[in-house]
């Protein structure tokens, strides 16, 4: 399977710590990139507030594009967490991400049932299909 991203052991940690300080909610974020590895995770709100779905609204979408587009880099993915299951796209996450979000983007979920063990997966959403991804870790 070839890499679909790389990014610093520094952006996972972000990741998770965002899931853990907004646990038990469902955290969620945009991921900038250049040249193929991540530069940015950036924090979204969850404007469901809950520990069973995400959504980001529109406008704060959009204005996260256009810092990254400002920056010079390119949105290249998301990530949000489950808190209570592993983390592995939901009938629920693909029905929300899959129509709008598939390949190229790269979703990250965040599993942190075990708080103490939080597990990072990569994954591409295309249609009904929820397929894992290989992702680099780079100095």
């Amino acid at each position: 399977m070839a890499i679909a991203i790389r990014l610093s052991q520094a952006h996972i940690d972000a990741m998770i710590q965002h899931a853990l300080e907004d646990a038990p909610i469902e955290a969620c974020g945009l991921l900038a990139t250049k040249d193929g590895a991540v530069v940015e995770v950036r924090r979204a709100r969850n404007r469901e507030a809950s520990p069973y779905r995400f959504s980001i609204d529109p406008l704060e979408t959009r204005k996260h594009e256009q810092a990254i587009d400002d920056s010079g880099a390119e949105l290249a993915g998301f990530y949000h967490s489950h808190t209570g299951s592993p983390p592995i796209p939901s009938p629920t996450d693909i029905r929300m991400m899959g129509p709008f979000f598939g390949p190229p983007f790269v979703h990250f979920i965040i599993g942190v049932a075990d708080l103490e063990n939080p597990e990072v997966r990569a994954w591409y959403i295309d249609g009904p299909e929820r397929i894992e991804q290989e992702f680099e870790v780079i100095p």
